[in-house]
């Protein structure tokens, strides 16, 4: 029987609300809202539904201060959860009109979304069955190279006007990401506000917690979860986290860096959702991702990034390849976010 806190994964296209009214059929798209991703599984968001319009609000006691105090990830997530609901309001027909920080950037409403029944409009790619199948893969890939057409569906499936995928299948440049990725876990878990504030969202495997990280999703047995928070939290493991890291990113078939031209909270907001259609894609075509925000927040380390790939702003970086699917992480369910 699956965990309560993974029932979110088992939405059903079938029980849509067609005959329901306009709000009841928003709660249902909010569905898929809440399956996108977020570091580390902290689920920033809150929603408001009324006549037929939802607002995406940032929940910011989700924040993670000491880890990411420009809350950059957080606005990424954001618009992960926005890709979501729209292309979920895509498959059943609705047409939408979007609003973007109706209260300005300051403001926690992060969009304004109208819907109306019979929509035919089409801004996003058919991703839609893919987004219960979506799920970060932390573990070990094959070493079987990706596809050149694959690479190149993936590369194209990111908007090439304001953002770019850049994807390295050389060793040279694999080990290279993977030095920046080694030293900002060096830097960052050297920091004991940093763990403290990132060990707050790690679980045990059989917690029933709706958001976190399990022990599951680092490959960790039930009696290592049990230990992960207290050791992480307490202890400096950045060598030891730092070694392991890289040795996976070597050892991985791609690694890629979506980055952006321009750099505020509409640019992250749009890096979200083009980061959620580029994840999407990846899901559709089989290919794993494990992804790391750490080197962004790093402002010297954000440069060497930049330079290496002779881009402007690196936004995250991501370790592509086979495996076989890893277990989902929990969700709140839609009524845990709903607020009047």
């Amino acid at each position: 029987m699956a965990q309560k806190n993974l029932i979110a994964w088992d939405v059903s296209a079938e029980d849509y609300p067609a005959d329901g009214s306009l709000d009841e059929k928003i709660k249902f798209l909010l569905k898929y809202a809440i399956l996108a991703p977020s570091g580390p599984n902290t689920q920033p968001w809150k929603y408001r539904i009324q006549d037929g319009q939802v607002a995406l609000m940032a929940d910011f006691s989700r924040a993670l201060p000491d880890v990411e105090p420009s809350n950059r990830t957080m606005y990424m997530s954001l618009g992960c959860a926005l890709t979501n609901l729209l292309i979920a309001g895509e498959h059943f027909e609705m047409g939408y009109r979007v609003k973007h920080f109706p209260d300005g950037v300051e403001g926690e409403k992060i969009a304004e979304i109208s819907f109306q029944e019979g929509g035919r409009m089409r801004q996003f790619p058919d991703l839609f069955d893919f987004i219960t199948e979506r799920h970060t893969n932390r573990g070990v890939y094959d070493d079987r190279p990706i596809e050149a057409e694959k690479i190149q569906t993936l590369k194209e499936a990111v908007d090439g006007g304001v953002f770019r995928l850049d994807v390295l299948t050389d060793p040279e440049g694999r080990a290279q990401m993977a030095e920046i990725l080694g030293q900002s876990h060096r830097i960052q878990l050297g920091n004991k506000a940093f763990r403290k504030d990132l060990a707050r969202w790690i679980r045990p495997n059989t917690a029933d917690a709706w958001d976190g990280l399990p022990g599951y999703a680092f490959g960790y047995s039930d009696f290592e979860s049990y230990l992960g928070q207290f050791i992480f939290g307490t202890f400096d493991t950045s060598t030891s986290r730092a070694r392991k890291e890289m040795g996976l990113m070597k050892a991985s078939p791609a690694v890629g860096v979506m980055s952006s031209q321009k750099e505020d909270k509409m640019t992250w907001v749009q890096a979200g959702m083009e980061f959620e259609k580029l994840f999407l894609t990846a899901t559709r075509l089989g290919v794993r991702f494990d992804l790391f925000s750490q080197p962004v927040a790093i402002e010297e380390l954000r440069r060497e990034m930049a330079q290496a790939l002779n881009v402007k702003y690196p936004q995250i970086l991501i370790r592509m390849g086979y495996a076989p699917p890893a277990k989902h992480t929990p969700r709140r369910l839609v009524d845990m976010v709903l607020v009047e």
